[in-house]
């Protein structure tokens, strides 16, 4: 029975991306047992998964805070003891393979520090930080073909000898979760009408589209289609939204503050998803709701929602794919406009309506 550790720390979008080894690795090593170690931010995500064994919660952004010098000796101290009991819960577990799908220096030092005989990561050219390839023993490097990161952490199990690859996602959700969505849409008469969900912020400054444009839009959307727009939010993101809503002519639904989980139940019950390159795009995607993905710094190739239901809108610049969280200018989000967005809603409800026509016609034939 191998001990197999996951390394893949954050965001949320970045572990629902890697969600299809996991999956992979239970299909064709049935009786291994599987670790993950992830940040406290996105444990949600995983918590709940049945092909996990063991959950490993880390926190390093409150380690770096308390290890500053303005943190303070109890704090350092705190840091240091939470850091020797991760270390010591790692190395109890005697791990044989650790698989570092982060490929960033502190990812590569968990790895190392797991104990695992085998290290497998990404080569030099593949992996975030360079300094990574000092910790795994065994590099990968991806093909020309697994442009798509979702491809390319499948293919760091080239040294499992996995013969059947499966591309699959599963986000856990409650019955009491279900009830908490179910309350909040029949408090606000939620029924009948196909639901869009809008996200309107983003991780970074530089991947918002703006209060402006998604107002109008919005706005054009209900006009056009008589559908119920609900916007969905995360921490820190209410004032955005107010500002959408209070822009509005049609007042669309907020959502309610949610829990990861809770946002999986809102998600299931919508027909479309509107939104940047943040975490909840890549949720809709994994549970195949088709998507108008609104991309920015950050290159869609690689990073864009998976699979063949999704209309993503993207502005080729010289500087596209650079990454940037800070930018004088965002231009490759200011050039995109509402017309254009609104065209590929237009052309995901077109295509809503002919299968729900062709599966109508083939429920009467039966």
């Amino acid at each position: 029975m191998e001990r197999i550790l996951i390394v893949k720390l954050s965001s949320i979008g970045d572990v629902v991306h890697a969600l299809p080894v996991l999956r992979t690795i239970r299909h064709n090593l049935p009786d291994s047992y599987i670790a993950w170690i992830v940040e406290e931010r996105a444990m949600e995500i995983l918590e709940g998964d049945k092909d996990i064994d063991k959950l490993i919660i880390i926190n390093t952004k409150k380690w770096r805070k308390g290890l500053s010098l303005r943190g303070g000796t109890g704090a350092i101290l705190k840091s240091f003891s939470e850091i020797f009991d991760i270390i010591n819960i790692l190395r109890k577990e005697r791990f044989d393979i650790a698989i570092d799908l982060q490929g960033l220096i502190k990812s590569g030092v968990i790895s190392y520090l797991s104990g695992a005989k085998a290290i497998i990561g990404f080569d030099s050219k593949n992996c975030r930080e360079f300094l990574n390839i000092i910790f795994t023993n065994k590099k990968v490097s991806p093909k020309k073909e697994d442009s798509h990161v979702i491809d390319k952490n499948l293919s760091l199990l080239k040294p499992l000898d996995c013969k059947k690859i499966k591309r699959e996602f599963f986000i856990s959700h409650s019955i009491k979760d279900d009830k908490y969505i179910n309350d909040f849409l029949l408090k606000n008469r939620i029924n009948g009408k196909p639901i869009i969900a809008v996200n309107i912020g983003a991780g970074w400054r530089t991947k918002e589209w703006g209060i402006k444009n998604y107002a109008e839009l919005c706005d054009r959307i209900v006009l056009e289609f008589g559908v119920n727009i609900i916007l969905t939010w995360g921490p820190g993101e209410g004032n955005m939204v107010k500002g959408v809503k209070d822009s509005m002519k049609y007042k669309p639904f907020v959502a309610p503050p949610t829990t990861l989980k809770q946002l999986v139940s809102l998600l299931r019950r919508c027909a479309f998803f509107i939104g940047g390159d943040t975490g909840p795009l890549h949720i809709a995607s994994a549970l195949k709701i088709p998507t108008v993905a609104i991309y920015g710094p950050s290159d869609p190739l690689r990073n864009g929602p998976y699979g063949d239901n999704h209309i993503i809108i993207h502005k080729k610049l010289e500087c596209s794919g650079c990454y940037k969280r800070s930018c004088d200018t965002i231009k490759c989000m200011k050039i995109i406009s509402v017309d254009e967005v609104f065209s590929a809603i237009a052309n995901q409800v077109s295509k809503y309506h002919s299968v729900r026509t062709s599966e109508h016609i083939t429920t009467l034939t039966v």
